[in-house]
Formats: C-alpha cells, structure tokens, sequence
C-alpha cells in the first residue's frame, strides 16, 4: 500500500473510526476547559456582567485542537518508526494479525457498553495507566493546551481498529522510516475529522455535550462489530457477521465462474482481477486434486486489495501496482479456501469440487 493509498485510508476509514474510539475523549478535555456559565443568583449584588461567559476567541478555538493533533502525530510517528524496526525482525502470521483484530474489536464492544452506562462492564473495561489518566485530567484544567496535547500522545494506548490495521501495515515495511511515513500519513488523513469534532465541542450546547458520551458509544459499538467482522474475515472463517447480514437479507448473489480447464502440463490456472475496492470474479471454481495456480492481475491498483491473504493456505503476498503474481496453491482438497484483503475488508472464494 502506498501513502496515497494510506492517506486516503485514514480519511476515510480511519477518520470515521478512530473518532468513535477517542472523539469522545477530545470533546470532553475540550469542553472541560470552558468556563462554566454563572448562575444569575450567585453574581455579586450590582453586578452587570452577563451570567454567559464570553465565546472563545478564534485562537481559543484552534490552538487546544491543534495542541491535540500534534501530541497524536508525535506519538504514532515514533510507534510507526518502532514497529518498522520491528518488522525487520518478526514477521506476524495472518491468523495472528486476525486474532488481533478481533480482541481489538470486542475492546471497543467493551468500551462502548461503557459509555452506553452499563455498569457490569465498568471493571473490565481497559484503561489507560492512571499516572497517564490523572496528568490528562489536570491539565485539562489548565489554561493552556497541555491537556489537549498530552491526550494527543495518550491516543496511542487506544488504537481503533483501522489504526491496528495500519499498524500491521508499518511492521510488514520493515523499515523505520517506512513505518514512521506510514503511520504518520494515516494520522494526517485523520485528521479534519478530528478538527470538525474539537471545534464542534468548543461551540457546542450544554445539552449537546450531554449527549456526546451516547453517540460516541453507539459509534464505538459500531467500529467494534466492524473490527471483528474484518478479523474472521481475515482468519478465513465461514462464519462472519458480514455473511450472517447476507444470509438474512438475501444480498449473497455472486455467481461462480466454472472452472478452468487443465492445461497441457496438469495445472488448472485461476485468473482473478484486482480493483481498488473488489476482486473480480468474487467466487471461483476449481477441480480437486489437480495442482492449482492462482495468478493476481492488478493495473493501476491502489489500496489494501494490493494486499492478499489466505489464512487456511497461510500465504501473504502484496501485489504490484501494475502486473501479474502468480500463486502456487498446491493440489487442494474440496472445500472453500476464503482469500480477504490485507484489512479484512474486500474478498472472494475459490470452491474446490471433487
């Protein structure tokens, strides 16, 4: 994936995500920093000041956002450069890298029943470390944008699950400097986003306020069913929640393409169209018991269909943006080896009959 591709992915997806995990959280720090307006009752006898504050001043409304944005751009340029450096150490599996995106996804469930107000889950909900909790919460206070900012660094102990998928994107790089671009890139297309949601807080309504904590749970519960869907997705699981929403709904119509005849030297040859956001056929047919090529053809093709993964064959490959990759899939047995971008996002099938 280039950092067009990357970019394009936090402003879109990652935007939308990780707002549901950590807008909340801004709105609240922001917010907390306002002056409380003064009740009619308590101003001194005589006094004419109004019992509504002043509205911020242009700078008040941009600098505790900015401060905020800045603190999450340093912090997950340095976690990118430090899981490069990993990366050219470790390679992660793709049923690891699933398994993750589900614990990342049922986190979020956790997080978001929390904020809906059910209390069984308020002690096993994960938390930041509470030295890091109490600094956010007295500089809140101040009048400054340390609070902000220090919540900016903080974000990248609550990664959302796009963030997560990104995060396994500056591993594979391998490199420092790959993955510092990477995750700075995805942070960068995050944020107008983030600045939309800061300065709605600063010119938000009491009452709106009030119900910040309620959206941003039902947007979390959201992301978290996303996230698991992508890691069964990615573990090639038959059981997905995107497939169970297909199943009721009657919205699985794909038609298999019949199976390639075997050629002269005893291999049936599959060819799959890469896209941007689709694989082309979707589901294919294939002869059990003959050797088996899968050959990946991409013209032009940005984003995570670049990325290939077939858990049950444990192969990864990331595709060329213009070319041909051809895949050996050995002599396959009947079933259906499920393949998925490297997010879980976009996949197909290849049926295999006796």
């Amino acid at each position: 994936m280039n950092l067009w591709a990357v970019l394009l992915t936090g402003l879109f997806a990652g935007g939308a995500s990780c707002a549901a995990v950590q807008g909340g959280l801004l709105a609240g720090t922001i917010t907390r920093r306002q002056p409380a307006p003064v009740p009619a009752g308590a101003r001194p006898k005589g006094s004419r000041k109004s019992a509504t504050p002043p509205p911020p001043t242009r700078t008040e409304d941009v600098a505790p956002v900015g401060a905020f944005l800045v603190g999450k751009l340093a912090s997950h340029v340095l976690l990118g450069a430090a899981l490069g450096l990993l990366g050219d150490a470790v390679q992660i599996s793709p049923r690891v890298r699933a398994y993750t995106q589900m614990f990342a996804g049922i986190v979020m469930l956790l997080l978001a029943l929390d904020l809906l107000g059910v209390r069984a889950v308020r002690g096993i909900v994960p938390a930041p470390p509470k030295a890091w909790s109490r600094l956010v919460r007295r500089s809140g206070r101040l009048g400054g944008s340390l609070g902000p900012a220090v919540l900016g660094v903080s974000t990248v102990l609550i990664p959302c699950g796009v963030t997560l998928s990104v995060m396994f994107l500056a591993v594979a790089s391998g490199s420092v400097v790959s993955g510092a671009l990477i995750m700075g890139t995805f942070v960068v297309g995050t944020m107008p986003l983030f600045a939309v949601i800061g300065y709605a807080a600063r010119r938000s309504t009491v009452g709106l306020r009030g119900r910040l904590g309620m959206l941003a749970g039902v947007a979390v519960l959201v992301a978290g069913l996303v996230a698991i869907n992508a890691g069964l997705v990615l573990n090639g699981s038959s059981v997905t929640l995107a497939g169970a929403v297909r199943g009721v709904t009657g919205g699985d119509t794909a038609t298999p393409v019949a199976a390639p005849p075997v050629a002269a030297d005893g291999v049936q040859r599959i060819a799959i169209e890469v896209y941007d956001t689709a694989y082309s056929p979707s589901l294919v047919t294939a002869k059990a018991g003959v050797p088996t090529e899968l050959t990946l053809r991409t013209d032009g093709t940005q984003g995570c269909t670049r990325s290939i993964v077939m858990s049950s064959l444990n192969i990864e490959e990331v595709l060329p943006e213009t070319g041909e990759t051809a895949i050996d899939l050995g002599t396959l047995e009947p079933g259906t080896y499920r393949y998925t971008c490297g997010m879980g996002m976009y996949g197909g099938s290849i049926k295999v009959v006796a």
